[in-house]
């Protein structure tokens, strides 16, 4: 391999032959073409999340849709890493199942690539709702020890004297 360089470019050169020209850069500045890296480390060498968002569709629409979840918000970069462990979350196990536990982490509104992960390994992927023993809709019900709204006031409460059997005082509440 062979490297020559003139004031405008950068040329590689194997016996011979050109095989990549680049534009110089400044000392310590960097250029790489995103084709040079291999097909499957692209996407974490250019941490592009719209490629993440894209090739979670193709695993399925509930793993696209929880990677669009994912990935929503001002700074998506920062939870580009989440995204490419559920992308290989749908090497390890089939994308039929990384897409069951995804519908099943959507329904409960949980957006964590841990806990769809826990999903796959512990196989509650395969529970439907239905078997689950959930009811359809969900009921809220009053608490059973629940303190009534006046446990929660902060006015002072009155005290009085109580005599004892010495000669000083007692308080107690009221």
């Amino acid at each position: 391999m062979e490297v020559r360089g003139d004031t405008q470019l950068v040329h590689i050169y194997h016996k011979g032959v050109v095989i990549k020209v680049y534009p110089r850069k400044p000392p310590g500045g960097r250029s790489t073409d995103p084709d040079d890296y291999p097909q499957e480390r692209t996407l974490y060498a250019t941490r592009n999340p719209d490629r993440a968002k894209r090739q979670a569709r193709e695993l399925g629409p509930a793993v696209g849709a929880f990677a669009e979840r994912l990935l929503a918000g001002t700074y998506p970069w920062s939870k580009l890493r989440q995204a490419q462990k559920l992308l290989r979350l749908g090497q390890r196990y089939t994308p039929a199942r990384l897409d069951a536990a995804c519908q099943r982490a959507l329904e409960v509104d949980l957006i964590d690539v841990r806990r769809v992960e826990r999903i796959l390994v512990q196989a509650l992927d395969a529970e439907t709702r239905a078997n689950r023993g959930e009811p359809a809709t969900s009921i809220s019900l009053p608490g059973r020890f629940a303190r009534p709204g006046t446990a929660f006031s902060h006015a002072r409460r009155r005290a009085r004297a109580v005599a004892g059997g010495t000669a000083d005082l007692q308080w107690r509440l009221l």
